[in-house]
């Protein structure tokens, strides 16, 4: 696995150019998020992820998006909109409809999508570049979420190494209407959701 350290703008540059690459060809790339680090694919290529995490093929694959593109993989009612108006970039992803064109391996045949667009300047700016990106974890299914490089558990053909980050994976909600149900704990808590939706109904 190729192992890339940007450190000056430069750096940083040529690997989003590789990341891009690797990507397009069909490739795996290990990135930073602001949470954890992620193993993306290009969406239709998502089936390799499942393959190098060791991953059972019912669970779903995150999509994480540059910003303002999050409609093209999901349809986003008043509630959801709000939810990714208030926190994106964030660590919140915001399960909804998926749009039909999503592939099976990227919604494992539920129908839904779960998406997120990431706060960190690389993921973002490789977002921009290449467009949605398939993106989880990047440790073996069951395993701990990698907070750095060095804690990365499975294999890929590049891993972009910009040093620690907070290591709590996202919270996540899925939305059903002006309903929200908590999936998953994490950096956004369920008042903070609440106090955006509670605006919405007034």
């Amino acid at each position: 696995m190729r192992v890339l350290r940007p450190r000056s703008e430069e750096d940083v540059r040529r690997a989003l150019i590789e990341a891009k690459e690797v990507l397009e060809s069909g490739g795996l790339v290990i990135i930073p998020t602001e949470t954890v680090y992620g193993i993306a694919s290009k969406l239709e290529f998502a089936e390799k992820i499942y393959e190098a995490k060791r991953r059972p093929r019912d669970k779903p694959l995150p999509v994480q998006t540059p910003l303002g593109r999050h409609r093209e993989v999901g349809e986003f009612d008043e509630a959801a909109e709000a939810l990714a108006k208030a926190f994106w970039p964030g660590p919140l992803t915001i399960v909804v409809k998926a749009k039909p064109w999503l592939p099976e391996a990227v919604t494992a045949g539920t129908g839904k999508v779960g998406v997120r667009v990431p706060a960190h300047p690389f993921a973002l700016k490789l977002l921009e570049l290449v467009g949605p990106l398939a993106v989880t974890s990047a440790n073996l299914s069951g395993g701990k979420s990698p907070k750095s490089a060095e804690e990365v558990t499975v294999e890929a053909d590049l891993l972009i190494d910009m040093g620690p980050v907070e290591g709590t994976p996202s919270t996540v909600v899925e939305v059903e209407g002006k309903k929200v149900k908590v999936l998953r704990r994490g950096p956004i808590s369920e008042e903070e959701i609440q106090k955006v939706l509670s605006a919405l109904r007034s």
